[in-house]
């Protein structure tokens, strides 16, 4: 479904909206307390309507920040529970500091009063683990399914295919593969094997659609000549969504596949607001969230500086050009994470996973992302957006945009520390994993405003919590 523009899972519309419920009734049942003559309790923690909408806003802050909400936590339990424990503690530690004090300031008896409050946080906590494993169950019932029938033939089909019967797609249903038709009036064809049934024998569309309860069809050929169009609107009158595979791919994937999409498509489709009203307040945004981010950040970055200056000679810092807003080169600034002498010979390479140039402090700031913290300079110096694609260097931008099409577009904004591709995808250290970051990052320039910005920086508290995919 769409929410402001963006496509969201009906899976973090269901969790969120019924963690909120939960919480704002946990607020509303503590709030009407009685006295309570041990820790004299009279309604000290019952917020008002405003006050009760910023604290649930904060525990959804919490809950979507550690990927709560994402589908893999629904997918692998170990994952569930991981993500959940982070935020039980986040939420209990910030409810007895919040709701804590309060009653401290109110003169309640403190002791008495946070070990009242700590046993209604366990309690609260345990009704919501046992409503997200209900859910889970829940959405692996057949009818909480979405059916989806597949109209196409080759790569593109197969691929959505492989998709909807992945791991972790429990709350689909593929029903049936059907193949598109060409117009010369041959047999249809499943793949190169022609069908002995005879062109106006075959069923219509909507009559496999109706007879199989199908929810959507997804039309995935990859020539497109021929397609039954009038069997298609008339299932979507009757009330069966149609989509074509590259918008049902960047609902749910959240990506634009560089590889088969064309320029018509990235042409008409809508997105791609890059005007000067957009660009300005990017701009702001950038300056405010930077300036508070460095203001937080001071004691860590001078602790990495100490660390990496005893660990081993060299400049706390090193400068790399990478290539910025419409191919414009500059040189980002990073704490040094690698041998001073670690390209020795000039020539660039990927950075593998256990890559031996890494210091032992090196390796630690990568994986939390300390490393990226005085690319803050850049952006208040405006080479950089706090949030946009990663910055690449030209030595391998000159390969990249001979391979994959359309790479010169990720260059249409400037460059960011964190943004879509790098809380979705790992370090890059090919030509496919930049075709796959690529994706991420069209998806990117087609929504482009604050409200992605605002999630990118919500996901990037679980990367660095959880340090995904750092090299």
């Amino acid at each position: 479904m769409k929410l402001f523009g963006h496509y969201v899972t009906r899976l973090f519309v269901v969790l969120a909206g019924l963690d909120a419920a939960l919480f704002m009734a946990a607020l509303a049942l503590l709030g009407g307390a009685t006295r309570c003559e041990i820790c004299e309790q009279t309604g000290l923690v019952g917020p008002n309507p405003f006050q009760a909408v910023l604290l649930t806003g904060a525990f959804l802050l919490i809950t979507s920040s550690v990927g709560l909400y994402n589908t893999d936590t629904v997918r692998e339990f170990r994952t569930f529970l991981k993500r959940f424990l982070l935020a039980s503690q986040l939420i209990f530690i910030g409810s007895l500091l919040v709701v804590g004090f309060g009653g401290a300031v109110a003169g309640s008896r403190f002791g008495w009063y946070l070990i009242f409050f700590s046993i209604g946080i366990a309690g609260f906590l345990g009704v919501l683990f046992s409503l997200h494993l209900a859910l889970a169950w829940c959405l692996g019932l057949p009818f909480m399914k979405r059916r989806i029938l597949v109209l196409g033939e080759g790569q593109y089909a197969e691929a959505i295919v492989d998709y909807l019967e992945g791991p972790g797609r429990s709350h689909f249903r593929h029903l049936r593969t059907i193949p598109s038709w060409r117009p010369s009036g041959g047999r249809p064809r499943l793949g190169n094997v022609l069908l002995k049934i005879a062109p106006e024998e075959r069923p219509s569309i909507w009559g496999v659609a109706q007879e199989l309860h199908a929810d959507e069809i997804v039309v995935a050929a990859d020539d497109r000549r021929g397609l039954p169009v009038a069997e298609l609107l008339e299932c979507k009158l009757q009330g069966v969504s149609v989509v074509d595979a590259l918008t049902f791919w960047e609902r749910e994937v959240g990506q634009i596949d560089p590889v088969h999409v064309g320029a018509g498509w990235l042409t008409f489709s809508g997105g791609f607001a890059l005007d000067r009203r957009r660009r300005a307040m990017k701009r702001l945004f950038d300056i405010v969230i930077s300036a508070l981010f460095l203001l937080a950040i001071l004691p860590v970055a001078a602790l990495t500086a100490l660390a990496i200056r005893i660990e081993s000679r060299g400049p706390v810092f090193y400068r790399q050009e990478r290539v910025g807003l419409y191919g414009k080169i500059f040189r980002v600034w990073k704490f040094r994470s690698m041998r001073a002498d670690a390209e020795g010979d000039g020539v660039p390479r990927w950075a593998q996973t256990t890559d031996d140039r890494v210091t032992r402090v090196g390796r630690f700031i990568r994986k939390v992302r300390i490393d990226e913290i005085p690319q803050v300079f850049n952006v208040l110096a405006g080479d950089m957006s706090f949030i946009g694609p990663r910055p690449e260097r030209p030595f391998f931008v000159e390969q990249l945009r001979e391979q994959i099409p359309h790479y010169d577009l990720r260059h249409r904004v400037r460059p960011g520390i964190t943004g879509w591709a790098q809380v979705n995808y790992p370090y890059g250290a090919s030509i496919e994993d930049a075709t796959r970051k690529l994706a991420y990052d069209l998806y990117y320039l087609k929504k482009n405003d604050l409200l992605l910005d605002f999630a990118i920086l919500v996901q990037t508290v679980r990367v660095v919590l959880f340090a995904h995919g750092a090299r």
